[in-house]
């Protein structure tokens, strides 16, 4: 049996084919719509929707409106003013460029689109009912564009029965309004949905926008990513970290050249980015634009262009993945990174300055207040005794000169006449002292939680977390620099281990953690030495983990690529457990350690490591002034 003739297709069965493609709901009709209205330079947009989009969609902007010979021309498949030669295809800066998307929306709806510029003296109309067009007519309107999207698929059964439920066409199309108004904060926006309005957005910064649309949550707890640039690569907006925040919504928004996109090469990077800070339970959470020079993008690869194709993909992936891991790296009391990046031998080289004393990096990880707050008494010498140690040995001896020091009074008085029990502390003295970020220790809660005083408030920390990455970030910095030093052992330890981590033994350098093993027969193995800073407490556990861990990731090449997951194991097992019961000062030298130490708001593993609470909160909780 032969095949049918080949012949040409209509043009009406050629749109509605491509509408298959570009229209796939009323949520990807309303994508078309707003961006060919930001194209459109408009700085006002309302949507109209009803029926969650099935029934209607209408867009009105005050944009500059499509001259009287070109409305025609805007419902014919690829007419277009975006476009003018192959050459503008690989250097595009515009939303839309294939002049099909009204075509494809107006062969399935009854469409029907008006729209003034500012030289004409009214505008003009124009419909289009499921491919059928009808004439242009004048119409009285202001400047700027009118679309309405009526119907959509209603006389087309078979594509219609695979719209969803109005609520749930209503929710992607509310994702599609947010994603839009997310990336273009100058531009106001209004969203009405069955004559009710959901959202009244004015021009405001980018910061407004987000708590607009996501709430107050998301405007107090992030990290701001200022400007990181390396040559015509820039990357700007927020990072956040999930453990800190309560809200249920997740935020993953990411845009090339103002284009939403969600593409795998830059989900990857910046999940990388979050390697070692991101609790297996979470997922990134971020807002962030990344400018790259139009010709180095493609983003003709996909029918809804929500996919790009890089130029230089591990440029892009190297690039993002070092911003964001970058920012995460902020120590406790760094709250706001302004960051110059250059190139320096193919290698980024960071040039940064940091500013300290803003309102609060995370709202629970919130800088002490300057406020004059009446001052409990503290337990002064033990507080006062604590330095950078925190090998917690029995042998550690107080400094109060160098804990005096690191207070930072703005004017001096030695640390025996302020702190001693003879000479009780004014608050109106102490308030001239920059206290440290995490406060001074007053106790240890079950032998798990350090509690800490600050000037206005409770600190409470996880002690094994802390330490946990205080000695990860120890390790890092020791092999990175190849500084790792072993501490012999006075007594070796034998071990009986399984086959592949002997093999471990033969084909890995187990130096480069600290280790000096020793393979014997009979599946055994002497530990002659481990990294010196680490505690020699259960030594067969942590050297069996350690060398299990290693085994996960095969040669040589692949464990260089996982050093710190290898070394995060490690610092696990050394980091203090709970119920070592710590003496004051222990717990202030962790405290001090832990302001000192990058990342140190996580665990490695992702959990917060401390959370506050302030006067304020607790004297509502005892309705305190009610």
């Amino acid at each position: 049996m032969s095949l049918p003739r080949i012949k040409k297709l209509n043009e009406q069965l050629i749109n509605r084919i491509a509408a298959g493609e570009v229209v796939e709901r009323p949520a990807s009709a309303l994508k078309e719509l707003l961006e060919n209205s930001i194209d459109a330079k408009a700085d006002k947009i309302v949507v109209e929707l009803s029926d969650g989009g099935t029934r209607q969609i209408k867009i009105i902007d005050n944009g500059c409106g499509i001259h009287q010979e070109d409305i025609a021309l805007t419902i014919d498949r690829h007419a277009t003013s975006k476009l003018q030669d192959e050459d503008d295809l690989y250097s595009i800066t515009t939303l839309g460029f294939r002049g099909e998307g009204l075509a494809s929306i107006a062969s399935v709806s009854d469409f029907v689109l008006s729209s003034k510029t500012a030289e004409d003296n009214h505008g003009y109309r124009i419909g289009c009912n499921y491919g059928v067009v009808s004439s242009v007519t004048p119409v009285a309107q202001n400047k700027g564009t009118i679309i309405e999207v009526n119907n959509l698929y209603h006389n087309i059964p078979a594509r219609k029965k695979f719209l969803k439920a109005d609520t749930t066409e209503y929710g992607h199309c509310k994702n599609v309004f947010e994603r839009i108004a997310l990336s273009n904060p100058q531009i106001s926006f209004e969203l009405k949905h069955n004559n009710k309005i959901i959202y009244e957005l004015k021009e405001q910064s980018l910061l407004d926008r987000i708590n607009a649309l996501f709430g107050e949550e998301y405007t107090k707890q992030y990290f701001e990513v200022l400007e990181i640039q390396v040559n015509n690569i820039a990357l700007s907006g927020y990072i956040y970290h999930p453990s800190y925040l309560q809200s249920t919504k997740s935020v993953q928004q990411f845009y090339v050249n103002g284009r939403y996109v969600r593409d795998k090469v830059i989900q990857n990077a910046v999940k990388q980015g979050y390697r070692g800070v991101l609790h297996n339970e979470h997922q990134p959470q971020y807002v962030l634009f990344l400018q790259v020079p139009p010709e180095d993008v493609d983003v003709n690869v996909h029918p809804t262009k929500s996919e790009v194709r890089f130029k230089d993909v591990q440029q892009i992936h190297g690039f993002i993945s070092y911003s964001v891991r970058k920012m995460l790296a902020s120590n406790i009391t760094t709250t706001v990174a302004t960051t110059t990046t250059t190139v320096v031998d193919g290698e980024l080289g960071i040039h940064q300055q940091v500013t300290t004393n803003k309102d609060s990096l995370f709202s629970q990880l919130k800088p002490i207040s300057e406020n004059k707050n009446q001052i409990s008494n503290f337990n002064r010498e033990a507080n006062y005794k604590s330095q950078n140690n925190t090998t917690f040995t029995k042998n550690w001896l107080p400094n109060l000169e160098q804990q005096f020091n690191q207070v930072s009074p703005t004017h001096r008085q030695t640390p025996q006449e302020l702190f001693t029990e003879t000479s009780p502390v004014d608050a109106e003295e102490l308030v001239n002292y920059t206290l440290p970020t995490l406060g001074f220790a007053v106790a240890q809660l079950n032998g798990v939680y350090i509690l800490s005083q600050t000037r206005d408030g409770l600190i409470v920390v996880d002690m094994h977390a802390a330490h946990e990455r205080i000695v990860l970030e120890k390790l890092k910095t020791q092999v990175s620099n190849k500084e790792i030093t072993a501490q012999k052992l006075l007594i070796p330890i034998t071990l009986n281990i399984a086959d592949e981590l002997i093999e471990c033994i033969k084909n890995h350098e187990l130096s480069t953690f600290g280790f000096e093993i020793q393979q014997l027969p009979n599946n055994q193995i002497m530990v002659n030495s481990i990294p010196a800073m680490l505690n020699q407490d259960n030594i067969e556990k942590l050297v069996i983990d350690t060398l299990a861990e290693i085994s996960k990731f095969g040669n040589s090449d692949r464990i260089s690529e996982h050093y710190e997951d290898i070394l995060s194991t490690i610092a696990c097992h050394s980091a203090v457990r709970a119920n070592h019961n710590l003496t004051i000062p222990e717990m202030n030298a962790l405290l001090r350690d832990m302001e000192q130490t990058l990342r140190a708001n996580y665990c490695n593993h992702g959990r917060p490591t401390w959370f506050k609470l302030s006067m304020s909160e607790l004297d509502g909780m005892f309705m305190r002034g009610q």
